[in-house]
This record gives C-alpha cells, sequence and structure tokens, in this order.
C-alpha cells in the first residue's frame, strides 16, 4: 500500500514538472487587465457565468470603463434543428446551436481582438413520453453550450500576442 502512495505521489509530480495543466484553467493575458465587460446585451445569468469565469483565469474586472479594456459580449442562441425521430422508442434527436462574439477594445479605441465568432453546438435527446422534462434538459444543454463558448473565448483571449 505504501509503494502505490509513492508511486501516485511520484507521477503527479511528474506531470506537474512537465508543465502539464488540467483543461479550463486558461488565463487571461495580463495586458488585457483591467477589463470592463460590457453588459447591454446580456442576460443576468450570463454575466454571472462570464465574470466567474474571467476572474477564475486570472482577468481583473472593474466597474469603470476609464482606464480599462472593454469586452463586449453577445451570446446567441441559434435555431434548433430536429436530426433524427424514433416513432418506435418515441425519442428525438435535437441539435442546439450557440454562438458567442466578443471583441476587446483599449480604453483610447483600438482594437487587440476584432470581433471574433465562436460557435459550438450539441445534440440531445428528447422523450416524448416525458414531455415536461424537455425544458430541463433543454436548459441544461445551453447552460453548458454557454460555458463551453466562454471557456474557448478565454482560450484565446490567452493566446493573445
Amino acid at each position: 500500500m505504501r509503494i502505490g502512495l509513492l508511486l501516485t505521489l511520484f507521477f503527479t509530480l511528474q506531470l506537474s514538472a512537465c508543465g502539464f495543466h488540467l483543461r479550463g484553467n486558461s488565463q487571461v493575458v495580463e495586458s488585457l487587465n483591467p477589463l470592463y465587460i460590457v453588459e447591454e446585451q446580456l442576460e443576468p445569468a450570463q454575466l454571472i457565468l462570464i465574470q466567474k469565469q474571467l476572474v477564475r483565469s486570472g482577468a481583473r474586472l472593474t466597474q469603470s470603463e476609464q482606464g480599462s479594456n472593454q469586452i463586449q459580449i453577445k451570446l446567441i442562441s441559434l435555431k434548433n434543428r430536429k436530426i433524427a425521430s424514433s416513432s418506435i422508442s418515441d425519442v428525438e434527436l435535437v441539435q442546439l446551436r450557440m454562438n458567442l462574439l466578443f471583441s476587446v477594445m483599449t480604453e483610447s479605441g483600438d482594437f487587440l481582438f476584432e470581433q471574433q465568432e465562436l460557435v459550438e453546438s450539441v445534440e440531445i435527446e428528447l422523450d416524448n413520453a416525458n414531455v415536461l422534462a424537455h425544458e430541463q434538459t433543454i436548459n441544461r444543454a445551453r447552460l453548458g453550450l454557454q460555458r463551453r463558448l466562454i471557456q474557448n473565448m478565454i482560450s484565446q483571449l490567452g493566446h493573445q500576442r
């Protein structure tokens, strides 16, 4: 048992030493800080999700446009698309698509990032025998899409030159 514990510790330290980092730990480039989020096109829940993920990635958010880089973000749900349905099992396969548009501008009006567009999609099964659960399933899938899009945006922000 002691040997197993030592081996686990050894391999964990090796992963850390080689520079391995868990996915989702992208860091916002320091040159983007401080960062002001232009909120006009975001729902409150979307804004909170974006703020949390940006702060987690090292962004210093500010409440003032003065002296800050400004990030404008727009999340758009695209039309759901029915991919397939089965009359035998009474299940539909639906594709949800969402895109995120973002740009980052300095206080002086120069673009650090001109408008970028990210698109994500997910396929979900909707059980027509349980129509009441459709809305909950769709909302969970949309939240997952939003999280992935925001992480992809942060990843791109982290690769700014």
